[in-house]
């Protein structure tokens, strides 16, 4: 049952990332950097995750040192890739706020996974006092910048490729009523 699980989620992140590749309008350089970033990210989280289990600050249940292999491309796919390009038009739009914003929710989202996985006991399980916890958000902190970091480094900074070409259709706005010009008689008079 876990290993469906495990597989729908690394299939579902799939989706996922190429939804956002789609959304965000990044150029194929921009999309192929935030993949790469992300398998380095999911390096990461496997080497945070067998320390962790060396040092007793989490596991993840029948496995014995680190997650099933298969759950690190929800890791490359969705926190590496799909919101690395979230991250990469929240700090284009909104500089500094942007990325304040970006490592900030990613955080929040990375230990909201954290929490979840532990309350539905899909095998994860916590260590002893909040120490595991600060390890954690740690360790999301850092995959975040490795991320834009990676990107970064392979494409440039945020704003040095243009954005894809609009890729929906864009429709002229309707006038409302009060703006569209006065109604035109089309009677004709008579003298």
């Amino acid at each position: 049952m876990d290993t469906l699980v495990v597989c729908i989620a690394a299939a579902f992140s799939g989706l996922l990332f190429l939804g956002v590749a789609w959304l965000t309008r990044a150029g194929y350089w921009r999309v192929a950097a935030a993949l790469m970033s992300g398998m380095v990210a999911a390096a990461f989280a496997f080497g945070l995750d067998r320390a962790a289990f060396e040092f007793g600050w989490w596991t993840y249940g029948k496995m014995e040192t680190h997650a099933p292999v298969a759950a690190y491309a929800t890791t490359a796919l969705w926190f590496g890739g799909g919101l690395g390009l979230v991250g990469w038009r929240m700090i284009r739009n909104w500089a500094g706020a942007g990325e304040a914003l970006y490592f900030i929710g990613f955080v929040a989202l990375g230990l909201g996974r954290d929490y979840a996985l532990s309350a539905t006991g899909m095998g994860f399980t916590w260590g002893e006092g909040y120490l595991p916890v600060a390890i954690s958000a740690a360790g999301w902190l850092v995959i975040a910048f490795l991320v834009q970091l990676g990107m970064q480094l392979l494409v440039g900074s945020v704003d040095s490729d243009p954005l894809a070409p609009e890729r929906l259709p864009s429709l002229e706005p309707a006038a409302w009523p009060f703006e569209a010009d006065a109604p035109r008689a089309s009677f004709v008079t008579r003298d």
